[in-house]
């Protein structure tokens, strides 16, 4: 039976599992838009269950008073690596509250009832992204008992912006037919927190399973660069010809040719129709000061914590970024 809930100035909302029959409901909700630009890029999509459905584990949650949803909190869950243990861990996304219903209690309550699933599927942790800009989001987490344990920033790469950049010719690669670069590849994440315990399966594996799109590697006398692709606009129902963004992840810039290197990449990019790349990096990181200066935009994005339980306080170092969110 779906619970009945009270929150202040409202009365009869319903927390349930959504359905199929909420889709339009949700796609509003959300704010979608066809403009698929800037920062709207990074939540593009038609179908709205798409980035849930990339994970084995997930619920999606809505708000409903007198037959309306107003309110949405989209649930994962996923195996993971924090500070050399194996855990797990719930990722809570797409919180949205009907405007003319905020400021009433229903963001709080949502985020609880993801904090109960996540327990309930026993987890040690939720994590979440927030904007940085997000004032009121972040008090509210905070309050909540959530942590900042990163930042990342979402660049936005229009690769028109590195016409004219001396470019090395780039070589594909598709790590599932050559191992000894998979384990490297690997190897490189693994000093991380939060990393997926089976990346290679989750984030590497070809479609059907998955969206990897391979991996492109280019070099110069002074630098190299390395860059993996997932592609999921299929997934999200989006059309191919007219929607020519791709995310991209695990990203290695080596060396002071490296923007040059890069380049190479960017160029074989173009060709295949790509006009930009979604990509998250570290903000203080050298590979995300080079790029800034290519980005259409930068969207910064505090990645949150909270423990549940008695789980550990998450270590000091670099956490992996899930491309599927």
């Amino acid at each position: 039976m779906s619970p009945t809930i009270l929150i202040p100035e409202q009365t009869e909302t319903v927390f349930r599992e959504a359905s199929e029959d909420d889709h339009p409901a949700l796609l509003a909700l959300e704010g979608s838009s066809s403009g698929h630009t800037g920062a709207e890029l990074l939540q593009a999509r038609d179908n709205f269950f798409a980035r849930s459905d990339a994970y084995s584990t997930s619920q999606v949650l809505v708000a409903e008073q007198d037959g309306e949803v107003i309110g949405v909190e989209c649930l994962a869950l996923t195996d993971v690596r924090v500070g050399g243990h194996n855990c797990t861990a719930g990722y809570s996304f797409n919180t949205r509250i009907q405007p003319g219903h905020q400021r009433r209690g229903l963001g709080p309550a949502l985020l609880l009832a993801a904090e109960r699933w996540a327990k309930e599927q026993g987890a040690s942790y939720l994590t979440g992204l927030i904007k940085t800009t997000n004032a009121p989001s972040m008090k509210m987490v905070t309050k909540l008992g959530w942590e900042t344990v990163a930042r990342f920033d979402y660049l936005v790469l229009e690769l028109a912006r590195f016409d004219g950049i001396a470019a090395p010719r780039a070589v594909p690669f598709d790590l599932y037919h050559d191992p000894h670069v998979m384990d490297l590849r690997l190897a490189a994440v693994g000093s991380h927190h939060f990393v997926p315990l089976f990346l290679e399966k989750e984030l590497f594996s070809p479609a059907p399973p998955g969206a990897y799109a391979g991996s492109w590697t280019a070099s110069n006398r002074h630098g190299a660069a390395w860059l993996s692709l997932w592609d999921d606009r299929t997934a999200r129902g989006l059309d191919l010809a007219a929607f020519r963004a791709v995310k991209a992840y695990d990203l290695v810039l080596e060396g002071p040719g490296a923007l040059n290197a890069f380049a190479g990449l960017v160029a074989a990019l173009r060709e295949r129709g790509i006009r930009h790349l979604l990509l998250p990096l570290p903000a203080e990181s050298y590979a995300c000061g080079l790029l800034r200066p290519y980005a259409a935009e930068v969207v910064d994005m505090n990645f949150m914590v909270k423990r549940l339980g008695e789980s550990h306080p998450v270590p000091a170092g670099p956490i992996y970024f899930d491309i599927r969110h």
